[in-house]
């Protein structure tokens, strides 16, 4: 008897502070680095397609493999189906549906987190929106695209109401032992937030819908997104530029063209599952998401053309997710202690009872379920670390041999710019393999071209 108590409690010991990873997610992330795309292909399309609680991630996982495979008409498909399981098209205006929006609800304190549907945070559903744009312009389909970009408006507004810029809830229940593991924390997430302000503004998006009004000619609305960029991240020169152009109401010079590079930086870190003793409940571990790495920015730079210079950080994907990692926390760890005191409350009852058959069983139970938890991990793991932006608004025509380098690599990219056009060359850096296209914001029948310059199917 006192072995198999010694066995369990050793059992507890093991497993209680080590941190455990989503094995699929991060061999999905690992083959798109390496190239294998069908491996992350398959592995999204099943979250998508054949996951209960989690097809709502999956959509978007598989929307983000499309692109970087070169499939942007099943992205649009699939960030469409994002966009509309979130946000209902009425006739009058669209509207946000019921989710778990705030990310603290109460839910059974049975259940492991992972039984709980997933909902896209506020900064996924930015990205998709921020994506499912892009890839309608890659598919030529001008319309959508701009019909998406004033849903893009309407849902950051909204967002901006919902939340405020520092807005913090707090759920029912929360206790002393809660606070303090909440504080230790968010000192941990605390280098990675500081490249944002809260978890939803998207600057990159703001500015996006500016490029895509300002190319439909309304300017009142452009100027207007792009101020808004700029005052999110106004350290990023390229949304001070056209914010210093919207005070100004300058437009380029007649048959000057616009010019964009968007490049993105490998993929955010994948959240880890860490157990924490309890001590308050002894023999009791709880199981809550973290980040163990950060990711720096690379250095991004373009050149072959007058005005050549080094990108900016447009969106830093990564401060965004530590910053909704640190609004789910409080709700997270105050079920988990709950679980905690449920667990303690049967062991108790348990011991009572005085027989010691029973005590074991219900000790050893509770070591099983606590070894087998894990703390509900899930997040946008092909989404990039950080997509930076470049732009020229007042380039002449003509074809052009560029170079965009990151971080001592480099690769090479041909555009041919014709008088009034806005184009987007698009650059994703996975690992070691390097996708890309560009595209002008034109109708159906504008060509979308690989980096070198020769049209690809759309």
């Amino acid at each position: 008897m006192r072995f198999c108590v010694f066995c369990s409690a050793a059992l507890w010991m093991i497993v209680c502070g080590c941190v455990s990873v989503d094995r699929d997610a991060q061999r999905a992330v690992d083959a798109l680095r390496s190239g294998n795309n069908a491996q992350a292909e398959a592995w999204s399309t099943d979250l998508a397609e054949d996951s209960y609680y989690s097809k709502n991630l999956g959509v978007v996982e598989a929307g983000r493999v499309a692109m970087l495979s070169g499939r942007f008409a099943d992205a649009v498909r699939r960030f469409r189906s994002a966009m509309d399981s979130a946000v209902d098209r009425t006739e009058s205006e669209p509207k946000l549906k019921a989710g778990d929006l705030a990310n603290t609800a109460m839910s059974s304190t049975i259940t492991d987190d992972r039984t709980r549907e997933y909902y896209l945070p506020p900064y996924e559903l930015n990205m998709a929106i921020e994506y499912g744009i892009l890839s309608q312009i890659f598919t030529g389909k001008r319309e959508d695209a701009l019909v998406d970009a004033r849903l893009g408006v309407y849902v950051q507004d909204s967002f901006a109401g919902l939340y405020g810029a520092d807005a913090t809830s707090e759920p029912e229940g929360m206790t002393e032992q809660a606070r303090g593991l909440i504080e230790e924390q968010n000192a941990a997430l605390e280098s990675m937030i500081a490249a944002s302000r809260n978890s939803w503004e998207n600057p990159l998006l703001w500015w996006l819908t500016g490029v895509l009004f300002e190319a439909d000619g309304d300017l009142e609305a452009a100027w207007q997104s792009y101020r808004k960029a700029s005052a999110v991240k106004p350290e990023c020169a390229v949304f001070a530029k056209d914010a210093a152009r919207a005070e100004g109401s300058a437009t380029p010079r007649s048959g000057r063209s616009k010019l964009i590079v968007m490049y993105e930086q490998d993929f955010v870190p994948v959240r880890e599952s860490l157990k924490i003793p309890v001590p308050v409940y002894t023999g009791f571990s709880i199981d809550i998401p973290k980040y163990s790495t950060t990711t720096l920015a690379e250095r991004v730079s373009v050149s072959g053309c007058e005005h050549g210079c080094e990108a900016g950080v447009a969106v830093d994907v990564c401060s965004l997710a530590a910053r909704d990692l640190k609004e789910k926390l409080p709700g997270v760890i105050v079920r988990n202690l709950t679980r905690a005191a449920v667990q303690a409350g049967a062991q108790a009852s348990a011991n009572a009872a005085g027989n010691n058959y029973v005590k074991l069983a219900v000790f050893a139970g509770n070591m099983v379920v606590s070894a087998i938890r894990r703390a509900d991990t899930r997040s946008w793991v092909t989404l990039p670390a950080m997509q930076h932006i470049w732009c020229d608004s007042d380039m002449p025509p003509g074809e052009y041999s560029l170079c965009v380098g990151a971080d001592g690599s480099s690769i090479p990219v041909k555009v041919s710019l014709s008088p009034g056009e806005t184009r987007i060359v698009w650059i994703a850096k996975t690992g070691t393999v390097w996708h890309g296209v560009s595209a002008c914001i034109g109708g159906a029948g504008a060509p979308l071209l690989d980096l070198s310059g020769k049209e690809i199917k759309k």
